[in-house]
């Protein structure tokens, strides 16, 4: 018989590199496969656009377990001060109704007809952050309506527990 003779630290270096390129396969085959026109998020916010109701989008905002998910992750990579969870949940609420009625105005604005809009394509756009573990990124609706081309942006989406949430800012865009 043959053996081949490794050391305990040279063997822990292969196990770990072959680890580390098995998730990176496998997280690179999780974004390329998903398929962001049918994820919640963008069904929702597409949604609340179309009849202009926020409801869908406050829907759409980290919930009370989503938050405490979150809280454990973002202190493990910083010492950031982290207000208490209601105080997160009403400030987003706040921010993103706001938001909302700006991306309604911003595209009424260029006669965008919100209950004739079309989607057209979703766009990723990673937004890694290389202290947290999550897969965050921008959301990008390109959408049309009565010929006028536009694109709807959920920036720094994140996703928790295999749920897209809308965590900041949206953005109307004309093409």
């Amino acid at each position: 018989m043959l053996f081949i003779y490794t050391t305990p630290h040279l063997m822990k270096q292969k196990v770990a590199m072959l680890l580390l390129l098995l998730s990176f396969c496998i997280s690179l085959t999780a974004v390329a496969q998903e398929n962001f026109e049918k994820i919640t998020l963008v069904k929702n916010i597409f949604s609340a656009l179309k009849n202009q109701d926020d409801t869908k989008v406050i829907e759409s905002l980290a919930t009370k377990d989503d938050i405490l998910y979150l809280i454990p992750i973002i202190q493990a990579s910083s010492s950031e001060n982290i207000p208490e969870v209601a105080t997160i949940i009403a400030n987003f609420k706040t921010e993103a109704a706001k938001d909302f009625k700006e991306v309604l105005r911003k595209g009424s604005a260029f006669n965008v007809q919100w209950e004739d809009m079309q989607l057209q394509t979703v766009r990723y756009e990673p937004q890694p952050d290389d202290n947290i573990a999550i897969e965050k990124g921008h959301i990008i609706l390109v959408c049309s309506s009565n010929d006028i081309d536009f694109e709807v942006i959920l920036r720094k989406s994140i996703k928790i527990k295999d749920n897209w949430r809308l965590m900041d800012r949206m953005k109307f865009r004309l093409l």
